[in-house]
């Protein structure tokens, strides 16, 4: 634990020098906060909780600002509130953001001459991703070039969301990811949608799991509830679960899944 901290540490410093996160760096991430348990889904949880807690600036230099102990304590209590509610103080940015990163990772194509831009972004109370993607070729056309995220979630905002207060790119998160993250991208969207689609209970429970914090009989009992109320929940969470990684590399996100649920599931 200690040696993983310390080396979060140093990688807090050097984001905040140079914008540099290593996978060495990562690796002590997860390891400080998600311990052993294996799969792509730990790595999506942790890359929304990169993107909301060290992306921000704001948010990253007050851990910088922390001891060791109240370093590792607020680490992990950020992290069981990425997972258990799933929600943020930069909500719109933030889902904005997602799309926006979706769209321009998976690649665009040339540059289009002219695009018109549609009259609104969301579907809805959500953002559409295939608006976003419209969006993003008009202001594209602008520019004569793609832009960055970080451009472009600025413009979207200014252009749809004018009630959302103007975002400084120190405060507002949105840097463009280091590598080791954008290599995680397609984890952080898988993650984000079990998030959206998992209830409060659901939540709770997989960080109970996720965070080693004991069995589904321990969490039963702090939550007063059943023991058969708390397999329902679990039975429920192993499906939305399995449905989510349908279509993935079976064997590595079984072996995930098994891990999960295995000991601290039965």
């Amino acid at each position: 634990m200690a040696s993983s901290l310390a080396t979060v540490r140093e990688a807090l410093r050097e984001f905040e020098a140079s914008g540099v996160f290593s996978e060495p760096a990562f690796a002590a991430l997860r390891t400080l906060l998600a311990g052993a348990v294996p799969g792509e889904l730990v790595d999506g949880l942790l890359g929304l909780f990169f993107e909301r807690h060290i992306l921000q600036a704001t948010r990253r230099r007050e851990l910088l600002a922390m001891d060791d102990e109240a370093l590792g304590r607020a680490l992990r209590h950020r992290f069981r509130q990425v997972v258990a509610d799933g929600r943020d103080g930069h909500e719109v940015a933030h889902a904005l953001g997602a799309h926006v990163r979706d769209v321009l990772a998976r690649g665009s194509g040339e540059v289009p001459k002219s695009a018109p831009w549609p009259s609104l972004l969301t579907h809805g109370e959500r953002f559409s991703r295939a608006l976003v993607e419209e969006a993003l070729r008009a202001y594209a056309a602008e520019l004569l070039r793609w832009p960055t995220p970080a451009e472009a979630v600025r413009e979207l905002l200014r252009r749809y969301s004018p009630e959302v207060p103007e975002l400084r790119s120190e405060d507002s998160g949105l840097h463009d990811p280091p590598e080791a993250l954008r290599r995680r991208m397609d984890a952080q969207r898988l993650a984000r949608k079990l998030l959206e689609v998992l209830k409060p209970q659901e939540r709770e429970l997989l960080r109970h799991l996720l965070l080693d914090e004991g069995t589904v009989e321990d969490w039963a009992r702090e939550q007063g509830m059943a023991r058969a109320t708390a397999y329902r929940v679990l039975a429920r969470l192993k499906t939305v679960c399995a449905s989510a990684l349908q279509g993935r590399s079976n064997s590595t996100q079984l072996k995930a899944l098994e891990e999960l649920f295995s000991s601290r599931g039965r």
